[in-house]
């Protein structure tokens, strides 16, 4: 089962994507509750939906994390370098 999500723009941050993608899993969540009693298997396809889309969050998080890490050592590591040949 595939579920239709409005898209976020090109310009939105990783916190925005996560929240998003949080806020959609939160909700097939109860959907699959709410069908749980009556059609357990679009109960279980919505729980695995919501559990790709929890997962797809915290790999996103996680890589934007990486990613502000990395440059922070990126600047630290330029710092000394710009120095060296006077363009500071």
């Amino acid at each position: 089962m595939t579920t239709t999500w409005s898209t976020i723009g090109p310009g939105a941050t990783a916190e925005d994507i996560v929240g998003s993608l949080r806020a959609q899993a939160a909700s097939l969540t109860v959907f699959a509750d709410a069908l749980a009693d009556s059609d357990s298997a679009g109960s279980a396809a919505l729980q695995e939906e919501a559990l790709q889309l929890r997962c797809q969050a915290a790999v996103i998080e996680d890589l934007a994390e990486l990613h502000d890490e990395l440059t922070q050592r990126l600047h630290a590591l330029d710092e000394p370098t710009t120095s060296l040949w006077g363009l500071g």
